[in-house]
């Protein structure tokens, strides 16, 4: 079934928290979380504000970063996409909702910015050499290549997470809404949006652009290939969700900077 056609699932008595706008983007996002079969799921809607209600896309990038970083192998937790009702200052909405399971277990985690003004050895250690410096070399490659084929425009220092239990790990890449077409409202903005344009992004580890993050790799990782059929699976029960043009053109973005991410995948 596609999920605009699922039933609308009933989340009104659920209380949301405001967290600001960010890179192309004039609202806040709305976040909250709960409970389902004993586990914490966290849940984020797009855009908001009081005159538009709850609008673009953000959500539905979410699902399709997801399942692009399945398909290829990155560390990214699992998650849905919701047809809901939700109520917001007082006012019903339906919206798409974007729920993902928390990959938390027994650790305690910390944003990688804390974590790193509380471990860089001074202030001249940048955060991409304190990663370095941990061994987290081909996780952070791993999250170049990630960013770069969905433009993530929003790695910032608390998008990424770090898990301490006896070892230190980098959590999964989480927060991935800011991607892909989050910029283009209407269809009409599709026309002037160029997919292989190197934008200033707000990366907290590397340089302010995606492209100049991949030129920082320098070893082969272990990402699988991407093929033509994985398009039917990236969209799978969209149809509806989105007009297919976003459809058309996200796969676009994806395909052709896969090319030039390849070359960093292990043969």
């Amino acid at each position: 079934m596609n999920i605009a056609d699922e039933p609308l699932w009933d989340i009104r008595e659920l209380v949301w928290s405001r967290s600001s706008g960010s890179i192309a983007t004039d609202g806040v996002f709305m976040k909250t979380d709960l409970m389902l079969d004993g586990e914490k799921h966290y849940l984020k809607l797009s855009n908001y504000d009081s005159y538009r209600g709850i609008y673009g896309h953000e959500a539905v990038n979410e699902l399709i970063a997801i399942r692009l970083g399945e398909l290829l192998g990155f560390n990214v937790p699992s998650g849905e996409l919701r047809r809901s009702l939700v109520r917001i200052d007082e006012k019903e909405h339906e919206a798409y909702v974007f729920m993902a399971k928390s990959f938390k277990t027994t650790e305690s985690r910390i944003s990688f910015e804390d974590f790193y003004l509380d471990n860089r050895l001074s202030d001249a250690e940048s955060p991409f050499e304190l990663c370095i410096r941990f061994n987290w070399a081909s996780e952070i490659y791993m999250m170049f290549v990630f960013d770069y084929l969905i433009i993530n425009r929003d790695r910032h220092g608390a998008n990424l997470e770090v898990l301490k239990n006896d070892i230190k790990k980098l959590s999964p890449l989480f927060d991935n809404g800011l991607s892909l077409l989050c910029s283009c409202f209407e269809e009409r903005d599709l026309q002037s949006f160029n997919i292989m344009e190197d934008r200033p992004v707000n990366n907290f580890i590397g340089s302010k652009r995606l492209e100049e993050n991949l030129q920082l790799i320098n070893m082969k990782l272990p990402f699988e290939i991407l093929q033509e059929t994985d398009k039917e699976k990236l969209f799978y029960g969209l149809k509806g969700v989105l007009p297919e043009s976003y459809f058309i053109m996200i796969w676009e973005i994806i395909w052709r900077r896969w090319d030039n991410v390849e070359k960093f995948r292990i043969d």
